[in-house]
């Protein structure tokens, strides 16, 4: 085995392992790299092959390692996987670890090529076998948890899953005329501006403008991007924008304008996405991100709630969290005393 860095001409295959394993995520895209290096990130792709004619034979994949180099404080960086690395359905425990250590031993090359001080892994899967990584278990960029929609019934079917309140706020939309488009380039700011507006009100933080633009752009070019928009006699009211990757959609952003939030907006938009993923092929909808079971007082209880509507039959998936592969260990310290006075300062 060896570990290889994959360029455009595997992208298929890549994608086939990243988008179809039980652990995948668009997260590990080939698309989702170039969207990274549009915004002037450093990306490597990194896959472990078997020895012979890997070119000729993509499938040999054994495990593939998208990662992503991210600025700190005074230019330091660190590298970043994102629900990786992705592992070959077949591995037992002992092939994985095999298999990792050598992707291990690449991502501490590229770790020292670049200056960074730790390389951030949060994998779908437990990588506790590893006894060099420091494990975080409830910290996490990517969300901790999630639901998840499963759209292999009939769309009836579907919609008789949801909860009553959500039937009504969705047939309330209806009943209001409000009608769901496929967005333009020419939406774009009206719904970032919606964006902010939802991100003040409840008090969460969101990207830059250049982030939702290009994320537009990058995705919508590959076909990986529903774009929607909720207008009443032509007044934007709302938008969403969601990922197609594979058999899998994902509720990415969405936003509603506070004067017409008690509408069903939110609902009808998410409705709708779920109507056009399952007529693409998809197998479930990932609703991206939950707070706790129950927790009024967490800050997610909002949209957790909303979320739970549409997946009442189903558990929270939970991911392990985050792996720290530490490369220089005095900068890892100075690191996490800069984030502890960061807390303290909020």
């Amino acid at each position: 085995m060896k570990v290889n860095l994959i360029t455009e001409n595997l992208k298929e295959s890549w994608d086939d392992l990243a988008g179809n394993s039980v652990s995948g995520s668009f997260l590990q895209s080939f698309t989702w790299g170039d969207f990274k290096k549009n915004l002037g990130k450093k990306v490597w792709r990194l896959a472990v092959v078997t020895d012979s004619n890997f070119l000729d034979k993509p499938c040999s994949f054994l495990a593939i390692s998208q990662v992503v180099e991210e600025v700190l404080f005074l230019n330091f960086n660190y590298l970043y996987v994102p629900y990786g690395p992705i592992f070959q359905s077949n591995l037992d425990e002992a092939s994985k670890k095999e298999v990792f250590t050598l992707l291990k031993q690449e991502l501490k090359k590229i770790a020292s090529q670049e200056k960074s001080i730790f390389v951030r892994i949060e994998p779908k899967e437990s990588l506790n076998f590893d006894q060099d990584l420091k494990y975080c278990k409830d910290t996490s960029l990517q969300p901790l948890r999630t639901l998840f929609v499963d759209l292999k019934p009939s769309i009836s079917e579907i919609m008789a899953s949801f909860r009553k309140e959500t039937r009504y706020d969705i047939r309330l939309a209806e009943k209001n005329q409000i009608e769901i488009r496929k967005g333009k380039p020419d939406d774009l700011m009206i719904f970032i501006n919606l964006l902010r507006e939802t991100a003040q009100q409840h008090k969460f933080n969101i990207y830059s403008e250049n982030y939702y633009v290009s994320l537009y752009h990058t995705l919508i070019s590959q076909n990986m991007m529903e774009f929607l928009i909720a207008e009443k006699d032509k007044q934007i009211l709302g938008g969403l924008m969601g990922v197609v990757f594979k058999k899998t959609a994902v509720y990415l952003f969405g936003a509603t304008a506070s004067t017409f939030k008690n509408l069903g907006v939110s609902y009808l938009l998410l409705w709708s996405f779920i109507k056009i993923a399952k007529e693409q092929g998809c197998q479930a909808l990932d609703l991206w991100g939950v707070g706790p079971e129950n927790d009024s007082s967490h800050p997610w209880s909002g949209f957790t709630k909303f979320k739970r509507g549409f997946a009442t039959k189903t558990a929270f998936t939970v991911y392990p969290g985050s792996y720290f592969l530490v490369t220089r260990p005095l900068m890892f310290q100075l690191y996490l005393w800069q984030k502890s006075m960061r807390r303290k300062r909020i």
